[in-house]
């Protein structure tokens, strides 16, 4: 019989993903992990199995955590415009304190993994899809037609992602204010 885990399971993840996001997934070492996790070697590999695999559920923690934030404000109250634009606050007013030095996780592991890894591709998927289908919903009392929704949806989610992958690169916030504008102008 397996013993019972002696760890907080969702702090451990947290912390494997913060390595991953602030260093990329090539540059982390199985000591970053370790030492960021409290954990010994042979307890990770255990209970998360090898670096790839904890890769994957960083990319799932960030997705049920950070994403699933974004999917909640689109899920909120308010018009669509109102939940767009507080979507796009949220990477304005992280950008303002600094906060997003790291970039996005998930635009991180598109640039670094997504090309060669087809596990990663897929969760990459997996998380713009669920974001996409948000934005949607939140679209659809304003453009009952699904074909128009889905194309305006896609192209707010390309915008919000391009002002995660700016913010990294350190673009002001005011730069990120007018792609929330532009976005905002073409929602009915």
């Amino acid at each position: 019989m397996a013993r019972p885990r002696q760890f907080d399971e969702t702090r451990v993840i947290e912390s494997l993903m913060n390595v991953f996001w602030e260093k990329g997934y090539e540059a982390t070492s199985m000591q970053d992990l370790v030492a960021a996790s409290g954990l010994l070697k042979g307890s990770l590999y255990g209970a998360f199995g090898d670096k790839h695999a904890m890769y994957l559920a960083a990319l799932k923690h960030y997705d049920r955590t950070r994403i699933q934030a974004g999917i909640d404000i689109l899920n909120g109250e308010g018009s669509p415009r109102q939940k767009i634009a507080r979507l796009f606050d949220n990477v304005i007013e992280s950008t303002k304190r600094g906060l997003f030095a790291g970039g996005c996780l998930l635009c991180n592991a598109s640039l670094e993994m997504a090309a060669t890894d087809s596990q990663v591709k897929a969760e990459v998927k997996t998380t713009i899809r669920r974001l996409k289908i948000a934005i949607m919903e939140a679209l659809s009392p304003r453009i009952p037609n699904e074909d128009q929704a889905a194309a305006l949806a896609a192209f707010i989610v390309s915008a919000y992602f391009g002002s995660r992958v700016l913010a990294k690169g350190g673009a002001p916030a005011a730069m990120i204010g007018d792609t929330r504008d532009h976005c905002l102008q073409l929602v009915p």
